[in-house]
């Protein structure tokens, strides 16, 4: 449904739906799988971290690592897809952390977080990134 255009928020999966999908999958690939990381573009700002906590305690239950894999893109402009702002990324690292993450990768670093990206916000992006970190 994603790839549609006909998406709309009330097709959102809820909380519960997906702990109880996930723990189904889970359930079904924990002996062939070390680590997850879930792409957190499909989730409103105000539930990363209850969804980044469902995610955290099933991965634990089923022995599994739970990596937070950030969107360094924005889905909420209407040309699609321009580097994130910082803050926004912030916010969703912070979610992460907050949820006992402990590491991070991110979708996709080439065009929207690197330097020599076409991009230029995306050098800039890079920038506060690393300065965030050094903070921790």
């Amino acid at each position: 449904m994603a790839a549609s255009a006909q998406l709309t928020k009330t097709d959102a999966v809820s909380l519960k739906e997906h702990e109880t999908e996930w723990n189904e999958i889970f359930h079904e690939i924990h002996t062939a799988v070390d680590a997850v990381a879930f792409q957190d573009g499909h989730i409103d700002y105000h539930e990363l971290e209850d969804f980044f906590t469902v995610n955290k305690k099933l991965a634990d239950k089923y022995n599994m690592q739970c990596w937070t894999n950030a969107e360094t893109f924005d889905r909420d402009m209407p040309i699609k897809f321009l580097p994130i702002k910082f803050e926004k990324l912030r916010l969703k690292l912070e979610a992460a952390r907050k949820a006992g993450y402990d590491k991070a990768i991110t979708f996709e670093f080439s065009h929207f977080m690197s330097p020599q990206s076409a991009y230029l916000q995306a050098g800039h992006l890079y920038n506060r990134y690393k300065e965030y970190i050094a903070t921790l």
